[in-house]
Order: C-alpha cells, then sequence, then structure tokens
C-alpha cells in the first residue's frame, strides 16, 4: 500500500547544467522539507520522458538551453500538457525573452538566482505557484466541438475567461467577463472584425483559460446578437465562395491534384514596368505569387519567400482600410519605385503577387517558363 503523501508536488527542473540541478535537488529538497518531489531533466528528450511517466505539478525550465531552447520547449508544453504549470529562468532579464515566454504558456518568466537569497525568494515563489490548484479548464479540438458552443456554454453561465484560438496561421484570444464578450483580437484585427474571422474558423485547436482584463473593451451588446451576426458575415463569405468546405462541415474533403500552368512575364503584363529606355529593358530580379491561403503557387528567385508572403497577407488586410483612408477605392496594387529597382505588390480575390524588377543592361534574362 503506498503511502506517499497526497499533497505531494512533483516539480520537474530542465536545465542543461547539471551542477544548478544538483544544487537545485540538494537545496531546495531540503526546504520543502518532504513537500516536494523533484525530478530533473538535462534537455527536453529526458523532460518529455519524466512527463510521460509522472503527473507533474510545475515544470521549471532554463530558457539559455542548446538544440532546443526553453522558449521552444515551452511552446511544445503548452500545446501537449497545457494544464502543467510552467515557470522559466533566465540568466538574463530580456524583455523580449520575457513576452515569448508568457506568450508561450509560461505563468511567470523569473532571474536565476546570483546568491543564496535570491535562490530563497526563487524557492517560495515556486512553491507557492506548486501549492495552487491549476485553473480549471480545458483543451478542445473545433472539428469536435463548435467555438459557438464554448461561448453559449460560458456566456449562459455568465462566467468570465479568456478563449484562446490556434488554427494554421491565425492565433486569437476572445475575453468574455460575466457572459459578455467584451473584446477579440486576431492579428491586426480587433473588436467586431476580429470575432468575425475567428468564428470563420473550421479548423484548429482552443484553450479556455483564467479571465484576464483585456487591452482595451471593443465589444459591447448581447452576445446571441454578436455570434448572429457573425453567423451572417460567414454565411455571406461563403456563398462568394471564399469559404472551401472542409472536414469540420462533415464532408468528405478528397484533395484536387496541383493544377500545373505555365507561368510567364507575358502572363502578368500590366506589373511589368513599361520599357520607356529600350537600351534597358526591365529585369525581373524576383517574383514570388501565393493563393489566398499563403501557399506558394510560384517561386523566382526570392531570398525568402516566407517574408513575402507575410508582406502579402498584411497587405491584403490592410488594402481596404487603404483604399477607405485615402478615398482612391478599390484597391489594386502597391508600387514602390526607386531609382534602378522596381517593387510591385497586387492582391486579387485568389491570389497574392509579389514581383521585383530592375533596369538592366539590353538582354537580360527573365524567369523561364515554369510549372507549379
Amino acid at each position: 500500500m503506498s503511502t506517499e503523501n497526497p499533497n505531494l508536488k512533483r516539480v520537474l527542473f530542465v536545465d542543461d547544467s547539471l551542477e544548478f540541478l544538483q544544487m537545485i535537488e540538494r537545496i531546495m529538497g531540503n526546504w520543502s522539507q518532504g513537500e516536494w518531489k523533484i525530478f530533473l531533466a538535462q534537455n527536453s528528450g529526458q523532460a518529455l520522458l519524466a512527463l510521460q511517466e509522472n503527473t507533474m505539478d510545475l515544470v521549471v525550465v532554463d530558457v539559455q538551453m542548446p538544440v532546443v531552447d526553453g522558449i521552444q520547449f515551452l511552446a511544445l508544453l503548452n500545446r501537449k500538457y497545457p494544464t502543467v504549470q510552467k515557470v522559466t529562468l533566465s540568466a538574463y532579464a530580456d524583455e523580449k525573452a520575457r513576452a515569448a515566454c508568457l506568450s508561450n504558456g509560461a505563468e511567470l518568466f523569473l532571474e536565476k538566482p546570483r546568491d543564496s537569497q535570491g535562490l530563497e525568494i526563487i524557492f517560495g515563489t515556486l512553491r507557492e505557484l506548486a501549492r495552487q490548484k491549476p485553473a480549471s479548464g480545458f483543451r478542445g479540438v473545433l472539428r469536435q466541438v463548435s467555438l459557438e458552443d464554448v461561448i453559449q456554454m460560458e456566456c449562459l453561465n455568465r462566467n468570465s475567461s479568456v478563449l484562446e484560438i490556434q488554427a494554421g496561421k491565425w492565433h486569437g484570444k476572445m475575453y468574455i467577463r460575466e457572459g459578455a464578450i467584451v473584446h477579440a483580437e486576431v492579428g491586426n484585427r480587433n473588436g467586431e472584425a476580429a470575432l468575425n474571422k475567428l468564428l470563420s474558423l473550421r479548423g484548429g485547436e482552443f484553450n479556455l483559460k483564467p479571465f484576464t482584463e483585456p487591452p482595451h473593451q471593443t465589444l459591447e451588446g448581447q452576445w446571441e446578437f454578436l455570434l448572429m451576426e457573425a453567423a451572417r458575415v460567414r454565411d455571406e463569405t461563403a456563398e462568394k465562395g471564399d469559404v472551401e468546405p472542409t472536414a469540420a462541415d462533415g464532408l468528405e474533403v478528397i484533395p484536387e491534384p496541383p493544377t500545373q500552368f505555365v507561368i510567364t512575364p507575358d502572363d502578368i503584363p500590366d506589373l511589368i514596368p513599361e520599357k520607356q529606355d529600350t537600351s534597358r529593358p526591365a529585369q525581373i530580379n524576383e517574383m514570388v505569387i501565393c493563393s489566398a491561403k499563403g501557399e506558394v503557387l510560384y517561386d523566382w528567385q526570392s531570398m525568402n519567400v516566407s517574408e513575402r508572403i507575410s508582406f502579402l497577407e498584411f497587405l491584403s488586410q490592410k488594402s481596404l482600410q487603404l483604399g477607405e483612408g485615402l478615398n482612391l477605392g478599390a484597391f489594386d496594387r502597391l508600387e514602390i519605385e526607386g531609382s534602378r529597382t522596381r517593387i510591385v505588390a497586387q492582391i486579387t480575390p485568389d491570389r497574392g503577387i509579389f514581383l521585383r524588377t530592375s533596369r538592366g543592361p539590353a538582354g537580360s534574362p527573365s524567369p523561364s517558363p515554369s510549372r507549379v
């Protein structure tokens, strides 16, 4: 019959320094007076094995670790073990690292102790955190549970919570205070636009976390009305063909084979600068074409495809504001021209195009036809 203390807290320390781990085990083990059972791991592999074999109450991770650093490991922990409390330790109080750790699920970002007094302060902080009962919540998959169901449950029960949503490249939050949706954010969107976008997502994951005050309140009114309006916007978008059926709709989705077609500069004549100087024709230095979903359809000599696609996605989000704010009507394209270089970015309903050209010597080569 097991005589293990039912209130025993299992605490895992992850650090590449064996000397630091042994010191933590010896000193904090004595200070805990049998309240802790300490586990040690020098890398992410050992830590994952310990988590598989034991139910941990607290994981303390060093930020500066080789191969898989603390921030990367923390992101993995937050997805695989969302209910386990996590703390990061760093020898350098870097604000960028602090923000990255807290956004990836760490409850605290602490500076590594430099003396016995600092170590005692760290222990006291960790002990109080380990004694706290983890906040109730759940993790779900949107293919199994709809966001509307989760929101209705929270609002009908007049709960206060923060609903975190992750779906592909989209990561957003919805703030519910005493049964009222008070704020939503995703990407560069806030308020009603963000809420509509989040509720249009068809696959992903969500976490329901304890309520914290939003940076600002952007939503008012009854939650029923907000959900109905989001459903109307989603239906209108679907009627335009902008939303494809997915497994979340109860349909068997069979991916279509990639369409093969030839792209040459003649296919986008409006984007090529006019050859005003026939002795120095326009030379295409770089071209990227992506789908509305950010998939690469064509890449010619791009040094950073993901950066170009991120720029096109940002431009797509801002194009409507640009057109309305400058009173220029519908957005067509953005042109940036220097003394010898010209960049053109165009957004259409089904794709985005990034093109960089320059004036070069006569006979400069252009991209050869390629199949994508």
